[in-house]
């Protein structure tokens, strides 16, 4: 339970916050991450940030919170204020057993604690079954009673505040003739597109009406113009301030409508509150914003977007003709990717297409990764199955989103919604906990019957009841009925939530039995580790000490001293090439020898991974099995000091694929490897992993057509990243498209993908200077660099194929402590790319803050200070 502080109101006034999520009552596990931002309204400094946890007949606990966490979202909502950039903080408690109060403070500009905010969380960490060796138990024992409690809250009470009845009024003439909508080129694209459709839903209601971008509304319009501007926060601040004083945007602001977009307690919602109580009035077009904007006194509609034609593709094939089985679009949100990594199996054995955006910067036309309505709606026409995963906890019903799905007749499935309407779950589409989405999706896949009239009842109720027409004339016949009454006039009315019809019972059945399976998985799992018959790697533990903090210099030492005999063996192995000597001993299977041509080769990297090898060569030939040709398998031994060599000659042995084996004589890092591998390679195209890593059964064909058909330098997929054993997933990597634009700001995409050979031999292989340097894991991003310098074009394949292993110590996470020499490079060598972007917050990994305006250009970093 979350509450405002009793004891010093003053706190709240000299302030403003959020949390980016409400506070949960109870935290099933213990542990709860809690972050958002504060600032102070007159811009004063913030000191510290702490809470105090206070338990019954216990002594308290204070935690300090992590401070100056970028927060774009809060810059773009106050941007009068400098500190509103650096505003983020994140507070990471481990609650005991039973009730804590919480006492949030902040250490002011004169040095004193204040009391902001207070919370009540019961916690329930039922750490014992894990102590005891069941911690495979214990979390699900935590997700069930998470559901539980899920199931018992009762959704929000949609009525209207008056307790007016629901019933419609009847039509009235609409005094309206002309509509003027106001939006900026810098929103985000989808904005652009609400005001479009709404734009065509007043023409059709026979109104002249247009969308004026990056223009100002007329401070007196005709009495018979509507002004909107739709999401007021990114109009304001992106445009409107930049044109005219805040004081004339508020005199203009008297005579339009705010119509609002965003999700409730959301920053930017509350960014939009300082321009509403000037406003004509306010609208939203989800129920749940409309009542958030009531609580607040202001008078607030409810503008429904509704179906039009532009949001439907022309050609819409049947179910049984639609490429795809399962489509995802959403922006990328922690939550978002535990679930998609999570279920990666799944995803992976289906045709999916799973379209993940960036946060932190709008996305336009030229945004790759975001795809424009008319490619969106071809997507979606070649979809059976729309899957709608929430942004957060929160359980919005994504409005512009599921029209479109609705609008190409795909059918929707959708964790629990809040705010849909009229729309009938089970009916119109289907809605489950969020546990349950994979099974249901399984079950609509088995039975495409079922699942094609789910879609076609979905899209004949959007065409003739909710139409964007008759959303345009329910707004101003409310709207005109109250725009000019007092603020005490009735309130429009909302639509409740439908209740949701019966599943089918073999769902029901599915639903129970995942959640048997899940149990004896979770037992299976824990006496498997219990008697030890599981290798598995422990998991590294977030631990924030002295300790670890005093580790880093020496770490600093050590990748200096790594770096110097890596730099002495690969000038020792170029020496003894050139005098004619030999580097390395080649060893190949008979059916290397007695095969033709490949079309594929796969290049294997490998050191020290003989406990790895075998998973990943399995892996690999499983996904032989599905390529009409066989593919060559090249494993670069790179003089391993296990019995990495040994294994690989015992798989070689047996294997019916043409391999290799390459025996370096001396051990020179990951790029002289994979370059040794590129240049032995029989193949055209070249697909390139490590040998602790694996892939899935579809990866190499689905990868291999894209490359070769698209006719593309390269192609990559999404990957999943694991720690320890594949079953432990927990995130994923490469989930965005290929855009130039993102990859200057920071590296997404991993080595394990497909090239053309000729394409990584043009630009010169992998830099091995890198690794004499001391950057060791940058290879990679350098490359893709490189590609993207070149204009090569490279495929997507929007699914997760591959399973990336995740060690506790990484090569990049040492690299890391060279970071700021790194950027330098990059700058040196990439700045031609650089420039041909809009500036954003980080710089080749590096927050732009931390690179001084005359080191953009240096005159020599290929080198760090240490060599």
């Amino acid at each position: 339970m979350s509450r405002p502080p009793n004891s010093e109101p003053a706190a709240v006034q000299d302030y403003v916050f959020r949390f980016d999520a409400p506070i949960e009552p109870v935290a099933f596990g213990g542990d709860v991450s809690l972050t958002g931002w504060l600032l102070h309204r007159g811009g004063q400094p913030i000191n510290g940030l702490r809470v105090i946890v206070k338990r019954r007949f216990f002594s308290r606990t204070i935690v300090a919170a992590r401070r100056k966490r970028q927060r774009l979202d809060a810059e773009a909502a106050f941007p009068d204020l400098p500190e509103a950039k650096m505003s983020g903080f994140l507070f990471e408690l481990q609650l005991p057993l039973g009730r804590n109060q919480l006492t949030f403070q902040v250490l002011d500009h004169e040095r004193s604690w204040r009391t902001f905010h207070a919370a009540e969380i019961s916690s329930i960490p039922l750490s014992f079954v894990a102590q005891v060796g069941f911690p495979n138990l214990r979390e699900f024992l935590l997700s069930s009673l998470k559901q539980a409690r899920s199931r018992r809250k009762r959704p929000p009470d949609l009525r209207d505040d008056s307790g007016a009845s629901l019933q419609l009024q009847p039509p009235a003439p609409i005094r309206t003739k002309q509509v003027e909508l106001f939006a900026t080129t810098k929103s985000n694209l989808f904005i652009v597109e609400i005001g479009e459709l709404i734009a065509a839903g007043f023409r059709e209601l026979g109104c002249a009406a247009n969308l004026r971008l990056d223009e100002m509304p007329a401070e007196n319009p005709a009495a018979d113009t509507l002004q909107i501007v739709v999401t007021p926060h990114e109009f304001y601040n992106l445009f409107l301030t930049e044109q005219v004083s805040r004081e004339r945007a508020l005199e203009l602001t008297r005579n339009v409508v705010l119509l609002c977009t965003e999700q409730p307690e959301t920053v930017w919602f509350h960014g939009n509150l300082h321009w509403a109580a000037s406003a004509r009035g306010v609208a939203d077009i989800n129920a749940l914003g409309v009542l958030a904007y009531r609580r607040r006194g202001l008078r607030s509609h409810h503008f429904h977007l509704g179906y039009h034609g532009m949001l439907a593709n022309p050609r819409q094939p049947s179910h049984p003709e639609r490429e795809y089985d399962i489509t995802f679009l959403g922006s990328m949100t922690p939550r978002r990717e535990e679930f998609l990594a999570e279920h990666a199996p799944f995803f992976s054995k289906h045709r999916c297409h799973l379209r993940l955006v960036p946060l932190g910067f709008a996305k336009t036309k030229t945004t790759r990764s975001y795809l424009t309505a008319a490619n969106r709606n071809d997507l979606l026409s070649q979809s059976r199955i729309l899957l709608n995963l929430h942004y957060s906890e929160e359980k919005y019903f994504e409005w512009h989103r599921m029209l479109a799905g609705f609008a190409n007749g795909c059918c929707i499935i959708s964790e629990t919604c809040e705010g849909y309407g009229a729309l009938v779950p089970g009916e119109h589409f289907i809605m489950v906990e969020r546990e349950n989405l994979v099974s249901s999706c399984e079950y609509y896949l088995q039975h495409p019957e079922e699942c094609a009239r789910i879609a076609r009842q979905g899209l004949n109720f959007v065409q003739n009841q909710l139409r964007q027409a008759q959303a345009c004339q329910a707004f101003l016949e409310e709207f005109e009925g109250t725009g000019k009454t007092s603020d005490t006039a009735r309130h429009g009315q909302i639509i409740p939530d439908a209740p949701p019809v019966t599943m089918p019972q073999e769902l029901l059945r599915k639903f129970s039995r995942r959640k048997s399976g899940a149990l004896r998985r979770a037992l299976a799992t824990d006496f498997l580790r219990l008697t030890g018959r599981t290798a598995e790697e422990p998991v590294a533990q977030d631990v924030r000490s002295e300790r670890v903090m005093k580790e880093l210099s020496k770490h600093r030492l050590a990748a200096i001293e790594k770096r110097e005999a890596f730099r002495t063996r690969f000038t020792e192995q170029e020496k003894r090439r050139a005098a004619g000597e030999i580097a390395w001993n080649l060893h190949d299977n008979d059916s290397y020898g007695r095969s033709g041509a490949p079309e594929l080769s796969i290049v294997i990297t490998l050191f020290n991974y003989a406990h790895y090898l075998r998973d990943c060569l399995d892996s690999i030939a499983e996904a032989a099995a599905q390529l009409a040709i066989p593919p060559e398998i090249v494993i670069v031994n790179d003089a391993s000091t296990d019995d990495s060599l040994i294994r690989a000659r015992h798989f070689q042995e047996k294997s019916p694929l043409p391999t290799r084996i390459v025996d370096k004589r001396f051990n020179t890092g990951l790029a002289d490897a994979r370059n040794v591998g590129i240049g032995l390679a029989r193949a055209p195209f070249i697909f390139i992993m490590d040998a602790d890593n694996l892939i899935f059964p579809n990866a190499l064909r689905e990868l291999l057509d894209v490359v070769s058909r698209e006719d593309r330098a390269a192609a990559y997929s999404l990957l999943c990243r694991f720690r320890g054993t594949p079953a432990n997933r927990v995130g994923l990597l490469s989930y965005y498209d290929w855009d130039p634009q993102i990859l200057v700001q920071y590296p997404y995409i991993d080595a394990m993908a497909m090239f053309r050979r000729d394409a990584l031999l043009q630009i010169g292989g992998y830099d091995n200077d890198l690794n004499q340097i001391g950057w060791f894991g940058w290879e990679d991003y350098d490359m893709w660099l490189r590609f993207a310098q070149k204009g090569h074009r490279v495929g997507f394949v929007p699914n997760i194929l591959c399973l990336y292993r995740h060690h506790q110590t990484s090569m990049l996470n040492v690299t890391n402590l060279f970071e700021h020499d790194l950027v330098l490079h990059f700058i040196k060598r990439f700045g031609d790319l650089l420039n041909r972007f809009e500036p954003r917050a980080t710089v080749f990994g590096v927050e732009r803050e931390k690179i001084g305006p005359a080191e953009e250009t240096p005159a020599d970093s290929s080198v760090p200070a240490e060599a």
